[in-house]
């Protein structure tokens, strides 16, 4: 049976009967062994900053925590979060919710109606503005959605329903801007299949908080009921919680539940030990076990501590590997006497199975942790014998380099986009890929990779071969490249087909997927001709950007700070760029500074917050704020900087695949003003600007290339090849010596040779520059 970090004493020296070695074929384990995974959120908010206080829904969550681990839930609770922490324990949630688990989410705290939609609020909410509900709370429905979306089962516990901490204020919850005044109690709502949404109180009234120190009367009856009638199923625990706190509130509060389900559920875990199992000597000498194995008539010696090594993993398999430290090839009964502190140990149909807590974390961070320990205490016929078993683990490789952020079938590890190295990138997913082939993630994050290189027909594959093996995040990889402009379809090789592409997007959103519903919200905002469509791409977006989705934040704010459209809100725009650039998105930084430089709020232009938002951006990796930058200078509108610190910031936009960054530095050279430069170096920028994928800044550049002397061109092009890594004199004479290096170089790499023309010979050193430094079109 799964065992928690939180089991009692009692059920802690419970005997399971795993026997650690390879198990037999012929094995049938009890039904307790294919239980699935159970897994809890619990929130307590108690503790305000700007609205009144509650006495007890900090210790009504801790009461909840604790009986829901000694029912066997991975419980992930948190205390006074606000609007971050929520995003943060959300994301952490979806990322642990393994297919078929049963689910529990219990809130204490205050919440309230607006139209007819529940919301929670996090302890800093503040509503200032009748644009603050997208940023300041948390959609009750919403939450159960992306929760109860690979779940068996979901339970949703709201003990929350006080006094409206926000009476007579009006709020903006749709795309419309019709606003809706806050009201006491929660709305009744439609529930998914298979999920039950249980109320400390009828729909539009207000619950009781209880006596200071104690637990509300609804924490109190469902706590009572669950230890009085343990087996109960959960539709009549929460019959006798009404009936309980109708009678202890005089008939002044009585609990509701919307249930959809269509199977018992209980809070006890259910099922009975796994039977011991008997090792075949056989199989286990071809786990490579020591040829010095014990029998089972002599007595085992075990030893106080092995250490054990694997690959972290969503699910690392034990068996074989204690079986080999501990030498055995016998039936051992045993008991986990210290259960491990970040992860849960459980019995599968293929043995012993560690499941680590995962978390999100930047794959560029180096110091990563990743070892656990636990004791097994075995029952030997001169005693119990403890065992501590260190587990040590490492990351694969491909994880670390191309692993995605939200992606609910990875293990945590992630980089943004502009971050991906392609070459390291390539190399261990190609690896990962070849050495785990029924590991879907690996081929989607080989994807990832191939789509930075440009390599499209190949991350098209690699999608579509993840998403039919059951990847979630690789459903919205195929449907990108099925429905995006950014791509040459015929170069390619990559049909349009914008029907299909809707279709995956609604799987992944149906699998409560941040990205899926980003890219359809996106979609239908842009592209819809209908106020229906529109608003339900808005849904969408402000879903994502419920779960921290700052690419949806991003849309949402350009979206309303448009000018000229019949949404043109600058304030509720900003609510959204201003929620990105918090959470560090060089997107959001770049979009403020574009407001600042653009005077698109009442606060009118301010160019020295537009300098800053724009080096923040730069900094960070984002592919044109160097040109925003380089074009401020131009501009005049940043004091004390001139054309040389401008072609800084070009050239950097230009490294990062900006053609404009080319075209403007080179138009500022030619044109004399940068001491230093010359108009070789001008020519030079030009021809890699011609090579990107900016069409306008490609056709600029060809038309400034055409008008130039030949000898300019050679020695150009003589002078990108030097730069390139090739020994050859610089003399502006394109001989045979010059002919060889350049058409070796593009046979190298594929390239087809340059014609006896200066300008193509120009171009085609241009091209082997970018082949041996590919930019990343899918940042643009």
């Amino acid at each position: 049976m799964p065992i928690t970090p939180s089991l009692d004493a009692g059920l802690r020296h419970l005997l399971t009967g795993l026997a650690l070695g390879t198990l037999m074929s012929t094995l049938a384990l009890s039904q307790e062994a294919r239980n699935p995974a159970r897994l809890a959120v619990v929130i307590g908010n108690q503790d305000y900053a700007e609205i009144p206080d509650l006495g007890n829904a900090r210790h009504d969550a801790e009461r909840m925590a604790d009986l829901l681990r000694a029912e066997g839930f991975t419980v992930f609770d948190a205390y006074d979060i606000d609007r971050r922490g929520f995003e943060d324990l959300l994301r952490t949630s979806i990322l642990n919710v393994s297919d078929g688990a049963e689910i529990v989410f219990f809130y204490a705290g205050h919440g309230l109606q607006i139209g007819r939609r529940n919301y929670l609020l996090p302890v800093d909410v503040a509503f200032d503005s009748i644009y603050d509900l997208p940023v300041e709370s948390v959609t009750l429905d919403r939450v159960i959605e992306v929760l109860s979306a690979r779940g068996e089962v979901h339970v949703a516990i709201i003990d929350a329903c006080r006094d409206n901490p926000f009476p007579d204020k009006m709020m903006a919850g749709n795309l419309d801007a019709s606003l809706f005044e806050t009201r006491s109690g929660f709305d009744a709502f439609q529930t998914p299949l298979n999920s039950l949404v249980a109320f400390s109180t009828a729909p539009g009234m207000v619950a009781f908080d209880g006596q200071g120190g104690e637990n509300s009367p609804y924490t109190a009856a469902i706590l009572a009921a669950v230890d009085a009638y343990p087996d109960d199923d959960i539709l009549s625990v929460f019959a006798r919680v009404r009936e309980n706190v109708y009678k202890t509130t005089k008939g002044k509060q009585v609990p509701w539940e919307s249930s959809t389900l269509v199977q018992p559920f209980r809070l006890r875990k259910q099922g009975v030990p796994v039977p011991p199992v008997l090792l075949a000597a056989a199989e286990t000498a071809q786990e490579g076990t020591s040829s010095e194995t014990r029998t089972a008539s002599e007595p085992a010696t075990l030893p106080a501590a092995v250490t054990i090594t694997a690959t972290y993993d969503r699910d690392v398999p034990l068996t074989a590997a204690l079986t080999r430290a501990l030498n055995l090839t016998e039936a051992l009964d045993f008991a986990v006497t210290t259960p491990p502190s970040d992860g849960t140990l459980s019995v599968a149909d293929n043995g012993m199975i560690y499941r680590p807590r995962l978390s999100e974390r930047r794959a560029t961070t180096r110091q990563i942790d990743l070892s656990d320990s636990f004791t097994l205490t075995f029952d030997l016929p001169d005693g119990p014998a403890p065992v501590t078993v260190s587990l040590d683990m490492e990351v694969n490789g491909c994880d670390l380099a191309a692993g995605d952020a939200l992606d609910p079938g990875g293990v945590g590890f992630y980089r943004l986009p502009n971050e991906i190295e392609i070459a390291p990138a390539l190399a261990e997913c190609r690896a990962a890929v070849s050495q785990n082939p029924d590991t879907p993630r690996f081929r989607y994050q080989l994807g990832r990779a191939e789509q930075a290189a440009g390599l499209f027909k190949a991350s098209f594959d690699s999608f579509s071969a993840a998403a039919d093996a059951g990847h979630i995040r690789a459903l919205n990889g195929t449907a990108r490249l099925l429905i995006t402009d950014k791509i040459d379809r015929a170069a390619a090789d990559i049909a349009a087909d914008p029907v299909r592409a809707m279709a995956l997007y609604d799987r992944g959103i149906a699998a409560g997927d941040p990205f899926a519903m980003h890219s359809k919200g996106l979609h239908l905002l842009r592209n819809s001709d209908t106020d229906q469509g529109r608003q339900d791409g808005f849904e969408l977006l402000d879903r994502a950007a419920e779960l921290g989705h700052t690419y949806s934040m991003n849309e949402l704010g350009i979206y309303f700070l448009t000018p000229d459209t019949e949404h043109f809100l600058p304030e509720r725009g900003m609510r959204y760029l201003r929620a990105s650039a918090a959470r560090n998105d060089i997107y959001g930084y770049f979009n403020l500074g574009f407001v600042a430089q653009n005077g698109l709020t009442e606060d009118g232009t301010d160019l020295a917050a537009a300098y800053d938002w724009f080096v923040k951006a730069a900094d960070g990796g984002h592919p044109i704020g160097p040109a925003a930058l380089g074009r401020m200078i131009v501009n005049g509108q940043v004091p004390d900087q001139g054309p040389q610190q401008a072609v800084a910031w070009y050239d950097k936009g230009l490294a990062r695949g900006d053609g404009w960054g080319g075209v403007n530095a080179a138009a500022l050279i030619l044109n004399g003003t940068v001491q230093g430069q010359t108009r070789t170096s001008a020519l030079i920028r030009l021809a890699k600007a011609r090579h990107l994928s900016n069409t306008k800044a490609s056709e600029t550049a060809a038309a400034l290339l055409a008008d130039q002397p030949p000898k300019e061109l050679a020695l150009a092009t003589q002078t990108l090849l030097v730069e390139l890594g090739a020994t050859m004199p610089i003399d502006g004479a394109i001989g045979p010596m010059t002919r060889r290096i350049l058409d070796r170089m593009a046979q190298d790499h594929g390239l087809p040779p340059a014609s006896n023309d200066r300008l193509s010979e120009l171009e085609t050193a241009a091209r082997i520059y970018w082949a041996e430094r590919p930019t990343r079109p899918d940042l643009f």
